[in-house]
């Protein structure tokens, strides 16, 4: 594993980012910048304020509870993002269906906003039931006592498992795909450039391109963390029908969310062996989710960090907390 990734840099800022469709991301401490690569070779770039929804309101923001609204408020900005970047690049266009023409004018105006969220719902529901409920269903068809306290332990420890290697598979199949393989060399690009920001070095090809494209703060890791806290949250649950261990886990997902946020941020903070350890298997996981980018998306990634450090205010460039974003 690449030393870099265990030093502590020289600064700590609350910058994250995300991958886009021929683009990059940034995300500050109440800014957001996106640079998008055109087919025109052109690099255009929007910056705009983006409160998080844990700083407009203190409630929000109280440990155990920022996990679960944090992670729904990133998914609406990345999506949101994500969409616009798509709008930017010159695919071929297709003609609009009758059903398009419909939706559009049923919703007017906010018709961008709606799909949004409604994209937000349907990632949900798909990661819910492929990562959550599908390894339930598949670990309740082995036969053995699932109502001792040695079988509810093994059926979730089973449970687990299937959960780590659907996920580990679907990962591995989208990589496959060309658009998607893209997406990651942008999100290499990503962690290479916010590396050498904390590491105090000008933004420039020569300085970005020496880094690694693993990082700790990474949603990957992130991930990886829900779905270790998960096996062992599920595990004190017990084992029940079908139904009611529906039930327990979706209801049980904002804990799992609260919790998982919190040991992420620990992990950021500690450098112990112990958290590397930890930390090796979303590591790990990066290596198909990141890929070694060319100069031109870290041209792109560069330009999205240096709009959103433009923008920031001083006091924020400057300061040395552990970051609560993601990279």
């Amino acid at each position: 594993m690449n030393e870099e990734i265990w030093k502590k840099p020289k600064v700590c800022s609350e910058i994250g980012g995300e991958a886009l469709l021929e683009g990059v991301m940034m995300r500050g401490n109440n800014m957001i910048a996106m640079s998008v690569r055109k087919a025109s070779g052109e690099i255009y770039t929007d910056v705009k304020p983006c409160i998080p929804v844990t700083k407009k309101y203190k409630i929000l923001g109280l440990p155990f509870i920022r996990g679960a609204v944090s992670l729904i408020d990133s998914m609406v900005v990345g999506v949101k993002a994500l969409m616009e970047s798509a709008e930017l690049i010159e695919f071929e266009e297709e003609e609009e269906s009758k059903f398009d023409i419909w939706v559009k004018k049923w919703l007017g105006e906010k018709y961008f906003n709606y799909m949004i969220y409604f994209s937000v719902v349907i990632a949900l529901a798909i990661g819910i039931g492929l990562f959550m409920l599908l390894p339930n269903l598949i670990a309740g068809l082995f036969r053995f006592d699932k109502q001792t306290a040695g079988g509810a332990l093994l059926a979730n420890l089973i449970e687990g498992l299937i959960r780590i290697i659907i996920f580990i598979s679907y990962v591995f199949l989208v990589s496959k795909n060309k658009e998607i393989k893209r997406v990651f060399q942008y999100h290499g690009a990503e962690h290479k450039t916010i590396y050498a920001y904390e590491n105090e070095e000008e933004l420039t090809l020569e300085n970005v391109k020496k880094h690694t494209t693993l990082h700790p703060r990474c949603g990957t890791t992130f991930m990886f963390i829900v779905i270790i806290i998960s096996i062992i949250v599920f595990s004190f649950t017990g084992w029940h029908n079908p139904l009611l261990n529906v039930v327990i886990r979706l209801a049980l997902l904002p804990v799992i969310a609260g919790l998982s946020y919190e040991a992420f941020k620990l992990s950021a903070k500690s450098s112990s062996k112990f958290v590397r350890l930890i930390s090796i298997p979303g590591l790990m996981l990066q290596k198909i989710t990141t890929q070694e980018p060319d100069d031109s998306m870290l041209e792109v990634a560069i330009a999205s960090l240096k709009a959103i450090l433009q923008e920031a205010p001083k006091s924020e460039e400057e300061t040395a907390v552990v970051s609560e974003g993601t990279v």
